[in-house]
């Protein structure tokens, strides 16, 4: 069609910083370059322009939790009146919102190929150990007695429950072509501190990752063969094998945390894997704890 289409653009905020309970409008300019560089709506026959309508709506205090949806209908109303526009098309972004505005949702099944890999190696590891150590927001200053205290850690649980196979996720790059790019999107800087952390664990316990068991290999050698760089990009991130580590977190026998000045404590990730071992706990004898 010879013209663009009719465009407005709205941002969901929260007020987690401000503590401001109540719902607000605030029209301002829009903001153009970010609409196209960071969100590629260049590539969309979009009437984007001074003119179209820049929106900033603050939902409250709500979608703060990754837990709880809100089930607030006053909110739901509020955002049907203020959604309602003659525009062909309405650019929806959301800031701070963690967690759910509405109900939770149940979520989408992850893919066969994954959920078979991981059921694999847990069959071959079990019984086992699984640490979650997102070194993320770890102080620099404690990595290595950190490390040390872990090992000691699991050198006496091992004792005592009989369990020798231990399976580590992490956020550390763990592939060499990863180089000092970490598992994650948020952890920007791997610094020598936690290069020596890693090389303590590995010298001092045999430890299991996606890396070592070679579990996620088939993607090249039976999905993929011909897309080697595309594959190590994605394992570069915190896609595919990190649903993977869920998974093997999820099934252990065990589930050790990081202290708190270690890692990042508390992330959605950790409370799916909490939330996930809760319910097996209650309805499987060889789940051992939800979390230590």
């Amino acid at each position: 069609r010879p013209n663009k289409l009719d465009t407005i653009h709205v941002s969901l905020e929260n007020f987690k910083y401000n503590s401001n309970p109540n719902y607000t409008i605030q029209y301002d300019t829009p903001y153009i370059g970010k609409l196209l560089k960071k969100y590629g709506m260049d590539k969309f026959n979009l009437n984007l322009n001074n003119s179209t309508t820049f929106k900033r709506i603050g939902i409250g205090t709500y979608g703060q939790s990754p837990r709880h949806g809100s089930k607030n209908s006053d909110l739901k109303q509020f955002l049907s009146d203020e959604l309602e526009s003659n525009a062909e098309v309405m650019l929806i972004t959301q800031e701070g919102i963690r967690g759910l505005i509405f109900d939770r949702l149940a979520p989408m099944p992850y893919a066969s190929h994954i959920t078979n890999a991981a059921s694999n190696l847990t069959n071959k590891l079990k019984p086992y150990i699984a640490i979650h150590w997102r070194m993320e927001s770890g102080q620099l200053d404690l990595m290595s007695k950190c490390a040390e205290s872990l090992v000691t850690y699991i050198r006496n649980f091992s004792l005592s429950s009989g369990i020798t196979n231990i399976y580590l996720a992490t956020d550390y790059p763990l592939a060499e072509y990863m180089h000092n790019t970490a598992q994650s999107d948020t952890f920007h800087h791997i610094y020598e501190e936690h290069h020596i952390a890693m090389r303590i664990l590995n010298s001092s316990l045999n430890i299991n990752t996606w890396v070592s068991t070679h579990a996620l290999d088939y993607l090249k050698l039976s999905l993929y063969p011909t897309k080697t760089k595309q594959l190590q990009k994605e394992l570069s991130g915190g896609g595919i094998q990190g649903i993977f580590d869920k998974l093997m977190l999820i099934q252990a026998d065990y589930f050790i945390g990081g202290p708190e000045n270690c890692c990042r404590y508390v992330s959605t990730y950790t409370l799916q894997i909490k939330e996930a071992r809760e319910e097996s706990f209650k309805n499987n004898g060889t789940i051992k704890n939800v979390i230590d």
